[in-house]
């Protein structure tokens, strides 16, 4: 029988290795809205789009995905900064928003087993 800090280890093990799966389409989002966003293809998109940013920093940092909530955590400060500003999707940001975009994908961990 496990204790109750074995039992509740496990757990958060699980939830990280589930998010660890769900990042790929995460990523995938983020980058699809980033496109749209670029493209002008909605005004609804932005708030979206660092919705999305916003909760995946977050998260990522509380289940020890350091790499991907920093880089998160840089797109969503870009992209704050672009929308106060009142210039998405044309923000003069454009270029680094795309680089922090590209960044964030990089920083996808491998396809490792969880400990």
């Amino acid at each position: 029988m496990d204790t109750p800090q074995q039992a509740f280890q496990r757990f958060l093990d699980q939830q990280r290795a589930d998010y660890q799966r769900a990042l790929p389409e995460k990523m995938a989002h983020i980058h699809a809205l980033w496109s749209a966003v670029a493209d002008g293809d909605d005004t609804a998109l932005p708030a979206e789009l660092e919705r999305l940013v916003h909760t995946l920093a977050g998260t990522a940092g509380t289940l020890g995905f350091h790499e991907v909530g920093a880089a998160a955590r840089a797109l969503e400060l870009l992209l704050e900064q672009a929308a106060m500003a009142g210039q998405l999707p044309l923000s003069p940001q454009r270029t680094d928003i795309a680089l922090a975009v590209a960044a964030l994908q990089a920083s996808l961990p491998a396809d490792e087993p969880l400990s």
